[in-house]
């Protein structure tokens, strides 16, 4: 009989369970151990990749969603093994994990069930790693959050088991599902995973009968896994909190009973409702919590604004008819800012250039409304250009917080620990994330031995060795951490992963035959033709129109200097790209039915020329068109309007 049996249910998580499997086939050396994956009909390629990555994995390819406790107890039923161990495929476990569970489990024969501590994908500790029984009391100290007053009370933070310190063995009531080591022996006695349970609650139900049939469940602090923590669900979303919760009504109904199952029943309805406004407020403010900080900061700006307008120069205003138009003005110009790109999501920002051309279209557009008011309602062209500076101001000092607080998306200060896998990792970073972060990256060796021929990798420096990562971070101001899946171990991994959290570095591994990089996050694989920031994208497209009006705008301005100067045909250039007839530089290969100016690939021909306007409309840059233009401007190139007339 075998001594482990690991079993992983995957449902489209295709790039955690392909790092799953890695760190698992690493951790089973020495050991006689079979792992099965069920799949629950991934679309994401999930079965393909296991069958032809991991030939010796036991694939069961379920034809319909089935949930995760019928998942694993097809798997349970297959096997046959002395302990089975249910994973989460967004795991990572070590590599001598199994071989001290499993001492653990010989030594202690009265051990059903074990877990072991879990950190997330920043290093921080989960608390869900040992866990008491949810009574109606301990529920309600989480609820109200009475456990983070006193986390080593075992009376307010039951819930988390919190007179167990996180370094210490002990005895437990209920284990998570995502590392759930069990004997098959109690198994056989108390019965697999309850079926009712279609996903969440089945853990704590079959923990809970491993209590009741007279087994132990032991947090087991002799190792410790990551867990990247509900990536094929997102724990914020509002499915997440219904299914979890009609988990915990159909476990009140099943293990309580009278008073205790009533109190229990009341406080999880409530906790859907207070969970759910929560999901949907921090969506909110996942999407829209700058342009509503922008809208608080610009009250008391515009305020000063009119006052200054007011008493400074004298403008006598009926103040029931202004404050309404200037809260239009500002209204206006906060819209005209998000659609023209200024309020994305953070992962997603643009550029201070791009931010700045942004409130610039956004500026125009409510210079050209105030335009078109009546005389009546055109109260002061002073105070109007004071909202539109107040804008301004409060984005820029808005942006400037969030960014001091979570680093800027498009300034990246990277450590990449690998050694010959460094260039291949270089190459995935490229091709994933092309021009629109700046980067600067150094280089770490992924040991304390670094060879006297580090070999050269363009525009980065080697900067030590493994034992210098903690020095590095601090003395380069590093912003994130990639290591090399590939060269260093999952343990060392692990250990290092709290200080980077401590320290706000964000860490990633690069899976580079696969061409992944993981973290908290999830998987930041993008394929090459993936075109992350093609022209075809609309709010892509929206950057290069406001670059083609701006040029226009200038240009025009410009006209009379530039025909003096020999420069024939760039005023009339400038009125068809701001009529909308045609757009200063070509879309690459971007299939197109307006005219265009200059040719991105001017001057080349065969492969260069069709290599070029590939990669412009592929991973479009503003400045691309801007240097065109400019060198067209420099070079005194004429003036032929190509494509459609």
């Amino acid at each position: 009989m075998k001594d482990l049996s690991v079993i992983i249910v995957s449902y489209n998580v295709r790039a955690f369970l392909e790092q799953c499997l890695v760190s698992v086939e690493r951790a089973m050396q020495g050991l006689d151990v079979d792992v099965w994956v069920v799949d629950n009909r991934s679309v994401d390629g999930s079965v393909d990749m296991v069958k032809r990555r991991f030939p010796w994995v036991h694939v069961i390819a379920n034809e319909d969603n089935v949930g995760f406790s019928k998942a694993n107890n097809q798997a349970m039923r297959a096997s046959s093994s002395r302990h089975v161990l249910l994973l989460n495929p967004d795991t990572v476990v070590r590599e001598d994990t199994f071989q001290r569970c499993l001492a653990h489990m010989e030594k202690h024969p009265e051990v059903g069930g074990m877990g072991v501590p879990m950190v997330d994908g920043t290093g921080q500790y989960l608390p869900e790693s040992k866990r008491g029984l949810p009574t109606p009391w301990a529920a309600l100290s989480k609820m109200v959050g009475a456990h983070r007053l006193s986390p080593t009370s075992q009376t307010f933070n039951a819930y988390y088991a919190g007179h167990v310190r996180r370094d210490e063995t002990a005895a437990v009531d209920i284990l998570s599902g995502a590392f759930m080591w069990m004997r098959r022996e109690s198994l056989d006695q108390v019965g697999l995973l309850d079926e009712q349970f279609f996903m969440y609650g089945e853990d704590i139900d079959l923990s809970w009968r491993l209590k009741l049939g007279g087994w132990e469940n032991h947090y087991f602090a002799g190792t410790s896994i990551i867990h990247y923590k509900g990536e094929s669900t997102k724990k914020g979303s509002l499915n997440y909190v219904l299914v979890f919760y009609r988990a915990m009504l159909l476990f009140a109904a099943k293990h309580f009973e009278g008073g205790q199952a009533r109190a229990f029943t009341w406080m999880v309805r409530l906790a859907i409702y207070a969970r759910a406004g929560l999901a949907i407020g921090r969506r909110l403010l996942s999407r829209w919590g700058v342009a509503m900080g922008v809208a608080m900061v610009m009250v008391p700006l515009v305020a000063v604004v009119l006052l200054g307008v007011s008493h400074g120069l004298g403008k006598q205003f009926t103040w029931s008819d202004v404050v309404p138009l200037s809260v239009a003005l500002a209204l206006v110009q906060l819209i005209g800012m998000g659609a023209f790109g200024g309020y994305r999501p953070w992962k997603n920002q643009r550029s201070p250039a791009g931010q700045t051309m942004a409130w610039l279209a956004a500026s125009l557009l409510t210079l050209g409304m105030y335009s078109l008011w009546p005389e009546s309602m055109r109260f002061s062209r002073t105070a109007m250009l004071g909202t539109v500076m107040a804008h301004g101001v409060a984005h820029a000092w808005v942006v400037h917080l969030q960014w001091r607080r979570v680093g800027s998306p498009s300034r990246v200060r990277r450590l990449l620990v690998a050694g010959h896998d460094m260039e291949s990792m270089v190459a995935l970073l490229r091709r994933t994330e092309g021009e629109q972060r700046r980067q600067t990256h150094f280089a770490l060796w992924p040991s304390t031995s670094v060879p006297e021929d580090l070999p050269p990798i363009q525009s980065m420096p080697w900067v030590g060795g493994w034992g210098d990562i903690e020095e590095a971070i601090q003395v380069h101001g590093v912003d994130e951490v990639v290591f090399s899946g590939q060269e260093v171990r999952a343990d060392d991994i692990v250990q290092l992963l709290p200080v980077l959290g401590q320290r706000g570095v964000r860490c990633r591994i690069a899976w580079t035959e696969v061409g992944d990089l993981m973290s908290s996050g999830g998987a930041a694989r993008e394929a090459f033709v993936g075109f992350s920031h093609g022209l075809h994208h609309p709010d892509v497209a929206r950057t290069k129109r406001m670059l083609d009006l701006v040029l226009a705008l200038g240009i025009a301005g410009a006209s009379p200097w530039l025909r003096i100067s020999g420069r024939r045909g760039w005023g009339r250039a400038a009125w068809r790209v701001l009529r909308g007839k045609a757009t200063w530089v070509s879309p690459g290969s971007l299939a197109s039915s307006k005219a265009f100016i200059f040719d991105v690939a001017w001057g080349l021909e065969g492969r260069a020329a069709s290599r070029k306007a590939f990669t412009h409309a592929q991973d479009y840059h503003w400045r691309k068109d801007l240097s065109v233009v400019l060198d067209a401007l420099i070079s005194r190139r004429a003036i032929i309007s190509h494509g459609h007339h």
